[in-house]
């Protein structure tokens, strides 16, 4: 027996790099308080990433893309000012497509 669905699955994201956005909004807002879990926030972006490739958004948000994951390593390296820059950055480019 098949699942039914209360409506169909949306294909494709309502605007490229959404998803995107959000997760960068997020990651920004928690390295903005004291207590931020630097490795948490990388892993949250890494699946960002991962949810903006497999709906194939990526190569539309491509240089946005790049700074999170300039952003993912600086966060591994404890860099969490570059980080941020990079961040800023996404969110600009991200906000941009809107």
């Amino acid at each position: 027996m098949t699942r039914q669905l209360d409506a169909p699955p949306v294909l494709g994201s309502p605007s490229p790099g959404l998803d995107l956005r959000r997760a960068v909004e997020a990651a920004l807002s928690e390295l903005d308080s004291p207590a931020a879990r630097r490795d948490r926030v990388a892993d949250d972006l890494l699946g960002a990433l991962a949810r903006t490739a497999a709906i194939g958004d990526t190569c539309v948000v491509l240089p946005a893309a790049e700074a999170v994951g300039l952003a993912r390593r600086q966060l591994r390296v404890g860099r969490v000012d570059a980080a941020h820059t990079a961040l800023t950055g996404a969110l600009e480019l991200l906000t941009r497509r809107r």
